[in-house]
């Protein structure tokens, strides 16, 4: 990402722009604000490798911090803004900030979090007490480069399966940023990133998909259309009102969309050409639906904050391949192991595993595990490879039922589920059983009007029918736990841990 590239030959292209508010930079403006703030953090000592950590909302002074970071060669860090105070300062202790950058309604968290830590302390949108404001800092600053520009790197956290912190650093390069290579080329190129996209991005600026897309799409030339929150009717008016043309989203987002849609006519785009979702596979049903009201648009890739590698299913391989998360990007190859890590034939279920990318690793984590081959790593998730190497999620290890001794992958259950018109959205998880060890239970979001129509008895024997129809006995549903609504991340990904945690400690 290097503005200036852009900012020379189109100064007054449009990079940013937040759908609420119509605050907006660019190419140039995007430029001269990222080059003060380098010129800020080098003047408070920030060198290469040292890390800029954003506590952000999303909000027009993102693109800035992270366009000055990736220009000063430093370690670009955004970290969940809905941390609390004891959980960020975990983070923190990890990251090493030399710089933060923060707003007035996360200041009080991340200045606790922070201690004595000494660090640049910024504060956007007025400032806060024991922090400089960011406005008059830039002001004071040239608006020309740091002589020493280098291409700076991301920092991404992901909790894994244990909750804990844990940094995925790519490697820095050493180079110019404006003779940096392109990340996700391929993927890229698929969903027609380049000068003239317009990219609406929903979900927190912080998560690794809106993040990446945003990154890439800016060192295209592109334009991006940020919500400052989530809202499914404020996505539709954007895409209109903006012209996007590529559309980044979680599956929970789409389920969203499609109760708009059912509640109303929502007038579509002629502009939007493509849409991508990620952050967990999208159930077969939802793409179906999105499908016969969006057309054949919606691309699919599966990979995590740890890129490893990842996959990709086109909307038309997707009619063909329902329930694939497609094959692989690149040179990245996918393999289906055993638990003793043999590898196993198509159809198999077992552990998915990537080749590992050079270069890329987690630095607080050993990636060492007995049933690995060397260069291999895996994200913890189960499914299998067909004939023609397209893989097919069944859920994470830690979440198979295992059930009178035989596996029940929760992923088979809850597209089934997520099919019947009573539900809106639905998790499956395994609760204790005397006699089998586990048994089945499904929890449920109910559509709309659900509740209308049928008692919560009904509801649950229809939904337990409708199972068995389409598998086997012992993979259905013994229960059915109706729910107001299944907690979400702030990046609409189910948080079925704490699901699970509060149903088994209840």
């Amino acid at each position: 990402m290097y503005p200036a590239t852009i900012a020379r030959t189109d100064p007054d292209r449009l990079a940013y722009v937040m759908a609420g508010s119509g605050a907006a930079l660019t190419y140039l403006a995007l430029d001269r604000a990222s080059n003060q703030l380098a010129q800020r953090l080098r003047l408070a000592g920030l060198v290469e490798g040292d890390t800029l950590l954003l506590v952000l909302e999303n909000r027009i002074e993102w693109p800035v911090a992270v366009a000055a970071g990736m220009r000063s060669g430093l370690y670009v860090t955004p970290v969940n803004s809905h941390l609390r105070a004891a959980e960020l300062e975990a983070l923190i202790s990890e990251a090493k900030p030399a710089a933060v950058i923060t707003s007035p309604q996360l200041a009080a968290t991340v200045s606790a979090a922070l201690g004595d830590r000494p660090c640049v302390r910024l504060c956007v949108g007025g400032g806060a007490e024991g922090f400089l404001g960011f406005d008059d800092e830039l002001a004071a600053m040239p608006t020309t480069p740091i002589p020493d520009e280098s291409f700076g790197a991301r920092v991404l956290y992901s909790g894994g399966t244990t909750g804990k912190p844990k940094a995925f650093r790519q490697k820095l390069l050493g180079v110019h940023p404006a003779h940096a290579p392109a990340r996700h080329g391929e993927l890229m190129q698929r969903l027609g990133i380049g000068p003239s996209a317009v990219l609406l991005s929903p979900a927190p600026n912080y998560h690794a998909a809106p993040f990446t897309f945003q990154l890439a799409t800016l060192t295209l030339g592109g334009t991006i259309v940020c919500l400052e929150k989530f809202d499914a009717a404020a996505a539709m008016r954007a895409i209109t009102d903006h012209g996007v043309t590529l559309s980044q989203w979680v599956p929970t987002m789409l389920i969203r969309l499609l109760d708009l849609h059912e509640s109303g006519e929502v007038p579509l785009s002629a502009t939007h050409r493509a849409a991508v979702t990620s952050g967990g596979p999208c159930s077969p049903e939802v793409k179906a639906r999105i499908d016969q009201w969006w057309g054949p648009i919606l691309h699919e890739y599966y990979g995590g904050s740890e890129g490893y590698g990842h996959t990709y299913i086109s909307p038309w391989e997707a009619r063909e391949r329902v329930g694939s998360v497609g094959r692989p990007l690149g040179a990245t190859r996918v393999h289906v192991t055993d638990g003793d890590g043999t590898e196993l034939p198509a159809n198999a279920v077992g552990t998915v595993w990537f080749e590992a990318v050079a270069g890329q690793q987690y630095v607080n984590q050993s990636d060492a595990s007995p049933t690995a081959r060397a260069g291999w790593k895996s994200m913890g998730d189960l499914g299998t490879l067909d004939d023609d190497g397209f893989l097919y999620l069944k859920g994470r290890e830690g979440y198979t039922i295992v059930s009178g001794g035989v596996n029940i992958y929760p992923d088979e259950v809850e597209a089934v589920l997520q099919s019947h018109p009573l539900v809106r959205d639905v998790v499956v998880l395994g609760e204790p059983n005397a006699e089998f060890g586990e048994q089945v239970l499904a929890v449920v979001e109910l559509a709309a009007d659900a509740g209308e129509t049928a008692s919560e008895s009904d509801v649950e024997a229809q939904l337990i029918a409708h199972a068995r129809e389409h598998l086997a006995t012992f993979k259905a549903p013994k229960r059915v736990m109706i729910v107001s609504s299944l907690p979400r991340l702030p990046t609409g990904k189910l948080n079925k841990k704490a699901l699970q945690d509060e149903l088994l400690t209840a």
